[in-house]
């Protein structure tokens, strides 16, 4: 009689998706391609909901073994799974693997309910666990895993490379094919094309340090596109770590392109790009845009501080070539998006806060994502030894999953957030997010960005000092602004006093959370109105003439994208269009004066606020959707 498995990949609820459980589905694939397994066992279920844990665990026949993938937002979930099932069946083999399972035997140590751990990618220890079970065999001669011994005490066996580059498609497999017949929820995927990184980012934990380079073969993977494509998933994730890298890359893009184009599937994609293969990233990027399912250019710094990019292991491109890329990716009409990590060892808050202004100088005008630096089990920033060298201060905070349902007695992950190092103390890490969700909710969000603009490049006023003293402005006079920074304030400060997360929700935007730079600038545009009167007095420190300014607030505020207005047409004194294009492609022309009437048209059609926060800053935010003069969206004299 066969034994049964169960594998538990437990995944959050975003709007009606669910993405579907890649990594087991990897572990069920290659295990039951090997006849020992498929003789001896039977894969049940894979779970991949956070469903009620009693009631799972009714629902189970017998089980034999259950492995639980690991992530940030499911491993506490899975610990409480576990420790159930264990009560319950005292026989059952309990496997943790996964991005959140420690190189060491410390689960082990720590949670007498898990049996075995698989270290780094499972698929082969995964599959040789169950071989040796079935036959009764020691698993100490099984590499990349820990496991009790008879009398008890953890053992971890040594590490071995991977090299296998061919494994089965759990979509083609049919591993998925139950999962998705449920109507009741729509479905996001991930695809794989090749495993590894070359680089050696301290933070990170994507791959084995300096690893070669897997590539899966290329007649799969676009054969699991057209699974996705024939399945209607929606959104595909791209896990390559360095898409663009390879040749083959842009067969890939085409394939994606050819999909989207005769089947409307996939609709959207995210994607990590090279840095350093700029002609075919370049090419991906515009075959992407122009086909309307690219999410714009990632062009990441992570930081500009030379102190802080020599300790976490990294080389940036020089600051030329990045406002270069800027404005080709501007010329060609795609967006593109730029990642900073605060709290990064060697980063200060002033260098923080020069840097992210720096970038608006440099031409990113377009998207800012500024991420808070997270210890990753695997990754070497989260070594004792790396800790206590640059002093790192941790918040351990229930998981910031950003857009995703809030469901109460949902069992949450945690996270492990730097808030202090060295040379940035936990006050200025909250000062250096004040500032950085001011700068983002009101530049890259668009509804203060004209304003911005014209004072820069008129006034010669740099980003740096217009933003720091409109913060200063907010705290100290703002009437409507204030309330909201305060929100922020006390956001932050109960974060780092382990009182809540670093999200926000609002019902006029729907049940889900946002981070707080998204949730500002949803408050910020729902009473635009109040927000512009108020900021006005700011705005007048600056500029002395009122007919200007009023103009440019016309414009400033026909330039966001709201609901109800999808196509209008308003006449100014003055060539906005044109002065403004030429500052996002890093020129500068006059002004100039004259009377003429711009149409705005975008194709969202959107007219309540929670599919506007959907569809324009949570889908759209990093190809700058909520502007008029992205694409799809248009600008036109007439």
């Amino acid at each position: 009689m066969k034994k049964n498995i169960y594998l538990v990949q437990a995944g959050c609820l975003y709007g009606n998706t669910y993405y579907l459980p890649y990594a087991v589905g990897m572990l069920a694939a290659f295990a039951f391609s090997d006849p020992q397994v498929s003789g001896a066992y039977e894969l049940k279920r894979m779970i991949y909901r956070l469903e009620d844990i009693d009631e799972s665990i009714d629902s189970l026949e017998n089980p034999a073994f259950m492995g639980f993938s690991n992530s940030i937002w499911n491993y506490e979930y899975n610990l409480v799974y576990a420790e159930k099932l264990k009560k319950r069946y005292p026989d059952c083999i309990i496997e943790f693997g996964g991005h959140h399972v420690p190189p060491t035997t410390e689960y082990l140590e720590k949670y007498p309910f898990i049996d075995v751990l698989i270290h780094r990618k499972g698929e082969e220890a995964f599959r040789d666990v169950l071989v040796a079970l079935d036959r009764g065999e020691d698993l100490a001669d099984i590499p990349n895993i820990s496991f009790r011994n008879k009398t008890g005490e953890p053992v971890q066996t040594p590490f071995k490379a991977i090299t296998i580059s061919d494994y089965p498609s759990p979509y083609l497999s049919g591993y998925f094919d139950d999962i998705i017949k449920d109507k009741n929820y729509r479905f996001s995927c991930v695809l794989e094309s090749n495993r590894g990184c070359p680089y050696n980012c301290s933070y990170c934990d994507w791959g084995e340090l300096h690893s070669k380079v897997r590539l899966f073969p290329l007649e799969k993977v676009l054969a699991e596109l057209e699974w996705m494509g024939e399945h209607e998933m929606e959104f595909v994730y791209l896990v390559d770590a360095n898409f663009g890298m390879f040749e083959r890359d842009e067969i890939i893009a085409r394939k994606l392109v050819e999909l989207k184009n005769t089947k409307g599937y996939p609709n959207r994609l995210q994607v990590s790009y090279a840095k350093n293969e700029v002609e075919r990233t370049f090419r991906i990027n515009k075959l992407l845009a122009d086909n309307g399912i690219g999410k714009g250019a990632t062009l990441s710094l992570q930081t500009l501080n030379p102190e802080a990019l020599e300790n976490i292991g990294r080389v940036n491109i020089s600051l030329q070539q990045y406002a270069d890329q800027i404005a080709r990716y501007r010329e060609a009409g795609i967006s593109t998006y730029t990642e900073l990590i605060l709290g990064l060892p060697g980063e200060t808050k002033e260098s923080f806060c020069e840097g992210l202004c720096k970038v608006l100088e440099f031409g990113q005008h377009s998207s800012i994502s500024a991420y808070y630096c997270e210890l990753l089990p695997n990754s070497r920033m989260s070594t004792p030894e790396f800790i206590e060298k640059y002093k790192i201060k941790t918040v351990r905070t229930s998981l910031n999953q950003y857009h995703c349902e809030v469901m109460e007695d949902t069992i949450s992950g945690f996270s492990n957030i730097i808030v202090g190092t060295y040379t940035m103390s936990v006050r200025d890490w909250v000062e250096c997010n004040e500032f950085s969700t001011c700068v983002q909710s009101f530049h890259h969000f668009g509804i203060l960005q004209c304003f911005a603009m014209y004072i820069n490049k008129e006034l010669g006023v740099s980003y740096y000092d217009f933003y720091s003293a409109l913060y200063d402005y907010i705290v100290n006079k703002s009437s409507f602004l204030r309330p909201i920074f305060k929100l922020v304030s006390d956001v932050l400060n109960g974060f780092v006093n382990d009182k809540c997360t670093l999200t926000v929700t609002d019902s006029h935007f729907g049940s889900i959370t946002y981070p707080l730079e998204e949730a500002v600038f949803l408050k910020c545009l729902y009473d635009s109105d109040e927000f512009y009167a108020d900021v006005s007095d700011f705005i007048q420190m600056y500029l002395k003439d009122e007919y200007l300014v009023s103009e440019i607030m016309r414009y400033q505020r026909s330039v966001v994208l709201t609901p109800g207005k999808n196509d209008f047409s308003v006449s100014f004194d003055f060539d906005f269009c044109s002065y403004f294009n030429a500052i996002l492609r890093n020129e500068h022309i006059p002004l100039e004066k004259k009377r003429i009437t711009y149409r705005f048209h975008t194709p969202f059609a959107i007219d309540n606020w929670v599919e506007y926060a959907k569809e324009i800053v949570w889908y759209g935010r990093r190809n700058n959707r909520m502007m008029f003069y992205s694409r799809p969206n248009t600008i036109e004299s007439v």
